[in-house]
């Protein structure tokens, strides 16, 4: 995930320090992609602390132009390294928010901002008494990423049996389920106020859940459904206190308008950055680098308009069991309109059902003139892609 900011932070003519695991400074392509003057700094532990620390050893060689945290791990220690350093950044207070789902109900809440009605609840019981008459219902836990731990439960044979799941007596978040298509809006903001901002468009899997199975740029919003959308964005950072970086900030758009689902103060994943920089030649981890160091935007002229191209990101999803074999994904590569393709599993890897984006085996970013030709791009993808699987 860190590699293409490093290729952008060579090209404006900066030095890394580059803070990861042992195990991931250890991989070729993270040594290949390293510069002469880089260093590395291994993490032992991956919480706030860990973080910290081995950033106190990486302050005392070098003087700092940025600090850039784009994995939910260490966007808190990365604000706060900022924050002491008088950097860019989030601010300490936003990203704590955004790496905590009830923090973040309570603040927009406060600010009496569209969004789901919730219960922060302790047990079953609790749960149940919420959930009664409003099945069904969002269970998640307070801190997580790639929507792992969420589930739609339909009635509540099915949330006590996930309650019973979590991990010790972790508290949990129970929500009013919310009918309508999902987006999210991806957004360089400088100095509280939006810069750039995309909105994307989801295909999800269907309940418990409701896993992204592609995204889509532009989203195709008429035009009141866009400024509604702009709107609730700058109030979330608003109320957050969002002060510099990327974020990424998911809303599902029902008959009652737009609704918060999350925000993170973090660039995203599921490769968004390359599709948007497919469809609008907006390239975010440049933006992401300079934004933290306080350096000029290259941002393309226009940027607020019409985006040229389109462009999307599919998962392939084969079944659960053993992977036998995988074919075509060379000729994927060489297909028009295709901008990359990435398998992460190979044969005698297991694939496990979808119940979160870490279950996923691979993507395709894509591009098109318009709708109909990416359509037809897939199709071809689909045709010459194959990752065979036995039960």
């Amino acid at each position: 995930m860190g590699r293409p900011y490093l290729g952008r932070a060579h090209a404006r003519g900066l030095d890394v320090s580059v803070l990861d695991t042992s195990a991931a400074l250890g991989w070729e392509e993270t040594k290949a992609a390293l510069g002469p003057g880089d260093q590395v700094y291994p993490v032992t532990a991956t919480d706030d602390e860990g973080w910290l620390a081995a950033a106190t050893t990486a302050l005392a060689d070098a003087p700092v132009a940025g600090v850039l945290g784009f994995s939910e791990q260490h966007i808190v220690a990365a604000a706060m390294l900022a924050e002491e350093l008088g950097l860019p950044g989030p601010g300490v207070r936003a990203a704590v928010t955004s790496r905590n789902k009830l923090m973040q109900r309570e603040v927009f809440g406060r600010a009496g901002l569209n969004q789901p009605e919730y219960l922060h609840a302790r047990d079953a019981r609790t749960a149940e008494s919420f959930a009664a008459g409003r099945y069904p219902v969002v269970l998640k836990p307070l801190s997580s990423m790639g929507s792992l731990g969420v589930r739609i439960a339909a009635d509540p044979h099915e949330l006590r049996a996930w309650v019973n799941e979590q991990p010790g007596k972790a508290s949990f978040l129970v929500e009013e389920y919310l009918d309508g298509p999902e987006f999210s809006v991806e957004a360089l903001i400088v100095d509280g106020a939006p810069v750039f901002e995309s909105v994307t468009a989801k295909t999800t899997t269907v309940a418990p859940y409701r896993v992204e199975l592609a995204h889509h740029v532009p989203a195709g919003l008429d035009t009141g459904d866009r400024k509604a959308i702009s709107t609730l964005l700058r109030q979330v950072i608003g109320a957050l206190g969002m002060r510099t970086g990327v974020v990424h900030f998911e809303l599902i758009l029902c008959s009652r308008g737009p609704h918060i689902v999350e925000i993170a103060t973090r660039t995203p994943g599921d490769y968004l950055m390359d599709v948007i920089q497919a469809a609008t030649d907006v390239d975010l981890y440049d933006a992401a680098v300079a934004a933290a160091c306080g350096l000029p935007l290259n941002l393309p002229p226009g940027v607020a308009g019409i985006p040229p191209r389109v462009a999307s990101v599919w998962f392939p999803t084969p079944p659960a069991g053993t992977v036998s074999a995988i074919e075509g994904v060379e000729r994927v590569e060489k297909l028009p309109g295709v901008v990359k393709i990435e398998i992460d599993v190979a044969p005698g890897d297991e694939v496990h059902e979808l119940r979160s984006s870490m279950d996923r085996v691979g993507m395709v970013v894509y591009q098109a003139p318009d709708r109909r030709e990416l359509d037809a791009v897939l199709a071809r993808v689909r045709d010459e892609l194959r990752i065979a699987v036995t039960a």
